[in-house]
């Protein structure tokens, strides 16, 4: 017994230095902070939920319209703006008891109601009271970071497209791998496992082709109607709605976590995959990148994009995580990933320190921190393709290599 309790101590301490390397390290200091984040709680999209037509009854309604953040959206980013401000102060990269000086904070989001709302909200916690711009293009215009493929900054050939990600997924094959439990559980919640015919998801194909106007690819089948219904059911968890409007009552939080699962394998076609990657997420990439080498960079910088964003980027960087309450690769609403470059007060050399920051679904529901309420996870990821520690140099040619795309 003392044998396997000293194997298992010697594994935990392993783990956390080959997880935050520079932690131990008491001669590197965090001078510069890039946040990629998702927005916050939003109202549903128009037919976001696909599998609404096999359900037993409608789905709620939400008194927020659709894709718009909702004020408990913007009331869950302020907290987790403030428990980045507490990180962001001890660090020195925010001021104690005065506003930031000019472009020492800055944010950026993408172009939607629901991504410059999340901006303003997490302006609001990390520099409460402080003139903090949150800047964008106009609501509604195009901005290549977050939606490269709509504004054609990138090549992209349809068909090239489904071939390969085909060829990756095993024609959909792979997306189903592991979603048995999901499945089940979102046919139990939507009441159609005993319909006539069943909703047997498990025995609906996917099928990934160029889509009709060719200027996409096009998803069909189990994924495709599970994954946006999924992402309704954590939806109406995190927002608060009383558990008898949550699923008809039928869904719990371990049910939500299994469904999670299906929302992430959208990203497997649509932002993780070895050709959507870079075209999806190469750009902010870069612009993260350049946050981080810059001389006169801002010491924080915050982006405000979407789930698919993150997915991206965390494949261009070979990254996997999975935080409490969601499925593997599943984004959390309102959290997102943190890059911090470290400096060696000897060496003057940087390395990049990679975590993703996020609320569990209960914090989210309950506007807590608590742990009887659940609370704010940082989890420390290391970044499969460069290497631990990873030396700035290093993440600009992982960064470089990832996301050249031909001509």
């Amino acid at each position: 017994m003392l044998d396997m309790l000293v194997r298992a101590l010697a594994l935990t301490l392993a783990t956390s230095l080959v997880a935050s390397p520079c932690l131990a390290r008491p001669r590197y200091t965090v001078d510069r902070a890039v946040m990629l984040i998702r927005h916050g709680i939003r109202a549903p999209l128009e037919g976001e939920a696909a599998a609404a037509p096999l359900a037993r009854a409608p789905f709620p309604q939400w008194d927020t319209p659709a894709s718009h953040l909702t004020p408990h959206g913007a009331a869950a980013l302020r907290i987790l703006a403030r428990f980045e401000r507490g990180r962001l102060l001890r660090q020195g990269l925010l001021p104690a008891g005065r506003c930031p000086a000019p472009n020492a904070l800055t944010i950026w989001t993408n172009s939607l109601s629901r991504t410059i709302a999340s901006g303003h909200a997490l302006a609001e916690g990390l520099a409460p009271g402080c003139p903090v711009a949150v800047d964008h293009r106009a609501e509604g215009d195009t901005d290549p970071l977050f939606n490269a493929l709509e504004a054609r900054a990138v090549p992209f050939d349809a068909a090239q497209a489904a071939a390969s990600i085909n060829a990756e997924l095993q024609d959909g094959a792979v997306l189903m791998r592991g979603t048995a439990a999901g499945f089940a559980a979102m046919e139990r919640v939507l009441g159609c496992a005993s319909s006539m015919p069943p909703c047997t998801f498990a025995a609906m194909p996917n099928r990934i082709t160029p889509s009709a106007d060719g200027k996409g690819i096009s998803l069909s089948g189990a994924i495709d109607l599970t994954s946006g219904t999924a992402q309704v059911f954590l939806l109406q968890y995190a927002e608060g709605f009383p558990m008898q409007r949550v699923g008809w009552g039928r869904a719990s939080a371990k049910d939500i976590q299994a469904m999670s699962l299906l929302h992430a394998r959208l990203f497997d076609v649509f932002a993780r995959s070895a050709y959507m990657a870079p075209r999806v997420g190469g750009l902010i990439a870069r612009a993260i990148a350049t946050d981080l080498s810059q001389p006169k960079a801002p010491a924080v910088r915050v982006y405000v994009g979407h789930d698919n964003t993150i997915a991206a980027v965390a494949a261009i960087l070979g990254v996997h995580f999975t935080m409490p309450g969601y499925g593997a690769d599943d984004p959390p609403i309102g959290g997102g990933l943190l890059f911090e470059r470290l400096t060696d007060r000897r060496t003057h050399k940087h390395v990049i320190r990679l975590s993703y920051v996020a609320q569990t679904p209960s914090a989210a529901r309950y506007l807590s921190t608590g742990r009887q309420r659940g609370r704010i996870i940082v989890r420390h990821l290391p970044i499969e393709r460069c290497g631990t520690p990873c030396s700035l140099l290093q993440f600009q040619s992982v960064i470089e290599h990832e996301t050249t795309l031909p001509k």
